[in-house]
């Protein structure tokens, strides 16, 4: 499974609680894996994706968190909705099947390829779904590492926080969460990075306010979790908008 090559990326990147969107047209991406339950959706033309299983053709495809794939570069443009695997939302799309690659109900891709403004979309969406069933000590856990503060990079202390043990907490987000711990932490750390991104800040300012050791750990996260660089993002990065998803209840 390899990108193809001497595509580039274009088009505007948006944040918000718990979700982020791309929109425009997809470039080189390596094979990378995700925490985030991922919708590529296309606007005017078929999307593909590739995966060791085979590849997806389709208006629009999920890809569950965890699974090696890689969007092909597009022709036309399309949105790229990243949503928490552990939010209201996440946890419905997650319903949608078992496979690497999933065409997801026509309505729905419908829905989020018309949509004129898709964070309001995704929020109507969200508070149709039911709250996600979290045990609220591993809850209140994720917030404190998802939260820019000096706990977030401290997995011993969130858990002493609510009263568990480090490696309780551990193995709780494993059984819960699908992925270890320590994967959520580089997560959130990503995501504060490409927060102070669409704040303006330079690369190498925001790998050192997310936690990261420097710019090339920055790059290393993002390549394994994204598959592309922090450059690419930030040539995309739009201000963020504050009209997002909540984060999980």
């Amino acid at each position: 499974m390899r990108a193809d090559s001497d595509h580039a990326w274009s088009g505007e990147t948006r944040l918000g609680d718990g979700w982020a969107w791309f929109e425009g047209h997809c470039g080189n991406a390596s094979p990378h894996r995700h925490l985030a339950a991922q919708m590529i959706v296309g606007i005017s033309e078929p999307v593909r994706v590739d995966a060791p299983a085979g590849s997806r053709i389709g208006p629009a495809i999920l890809i569950p968190t965890g699974v090696l794939h890689a969007v092909r570069p597009t022709r036309a443009p399309v949105r790229v909705i990243y949503i928490q695997s552990f939010s209201p939302l996440g946890r419905a799309w997650s319903d949608f099947g078992r496979e690497e690659l999933i065409i997801p109900p026509a309505a729905l891709s419908e829905e989020l390829r018309d949509a004129r403004d898709l964070g309001e979309a995704l929020a109507r969406l969200a508070a149709d779904c039911a709250p996600p069933p979290l045990d609220g000590r591993l809850r209140d856990a994720l917030g404190i590492l998802a939260r820019g503060s000096s706990d977030r990079a401290d997995i011993a202390a969130a858990g002493e926080a609510v009263g568990l043990s480090g490696p309780r907490l551990r193995a709780l987000a494993a059984a819960q969460l699908g992925a270890p711990l320590a994967h959520w932490r580089l997560w959130f750390m990503l995501e504060s990075a490409l927060q102070s991104l669409s704040e303006g800040q330079s690369l190498a300012s925001a790998a050192m306010s997310a936690g990261f050791s420097d710019q090339a750990h920055l790059g290393r996260t993002m390549r394994r979790f994204i598959g592309v660089t922090p450059k690419t993002v930030a040539g995309t990065m739009m201000p963020s908008r504050k009209n997002a998803l909540p984060p999980p209840p």
